[in-house]
C-alpha cells in the first residue's frame, strides 16, 4: 500500500513591484497557472490593485520549496504569509489564476466559487481567507 502524502497549504499576500507592467502580470498569472497544474499544485492566484493573493496546496515539501522561491522573487515585496498548515484534502481541483483590474471585472458568482473551495479549511482559516478575498473582490 502506497503511503499517503501529506498535503499542505500556504496562503499569502504581497505587493507587486512598482515597475511591474501589465504584460508581466499577465505572464505571471499564465505561467503560474500552467506550471502549477503540471506539478500537482492546486490553488488560486489573484491580482488586484497592485497586490497578489495566493493559495498554494500540494505535497508539503513541494509547497514549502515553492514558497521559498516565491519569497525570493523580486517582482513583488511585502510578502505576508497568512498561514501554512496541513490540510486533509485539497480545496481546489486544479490551479486557477485571475486578474481583477477594476470593479467592472468583479463577478459575485466568481467570489462565491472561491469561497466554496475554502470549506476544507478549519473555521479560523476560512474566515481569514474570506476576509482577504473580500478585499480583493469587494462586494
Amino acid at each position: 500500500m502506497k503511503p499517503r502524502i501529506m498535503r499542505y497549504a500556504i496562503v499569502y499576500v504581497s505587493t507587486a513591484s512598482n515597475n511591474l507592467k501589465d504584460e508581466e502580470i499577465q505572464n505571471i498569472l499564465s505561467s503560474s497557472n500552467t506550471w502549477n497544474n503540471k506539478n500537482d499544485i492546486t490553488g488560486l492566484l489573484l491580482f488586484s490593485e497592485g497586490n497578489f493573493f495566493q493559495i498554494i496546496e500540494g505535497e508539503k515539501k513541494t509547497i514549502t520549496e515553492l514558497f521559498e522561491t516565491i519569497q525570493e522573487d523580486d517582482r513583488h515585496h511585502n510578502i505576508m504569509q497568512i498561514f501554512g498548515k496541513d490540510i486533509h484534502k485539497d480545496a481546489y481541483d486544479g490551479y486557477v489564476s485571475d486578474c481583477v483590474s477594476d470593479q467592472s471585472d468583479y463577478e459575485p458568482e466568481k467570489f462565491q466559487h472561491y469561497l466554496n473551495h475554502i470549506k476544507v479549511l478549519d473555521k479560523t482559516a476560512q474566515k481569514a481567507v474570506e476576509n482577504i478575498l473580500k478585499v480583493f473582490l469587494p462586494i
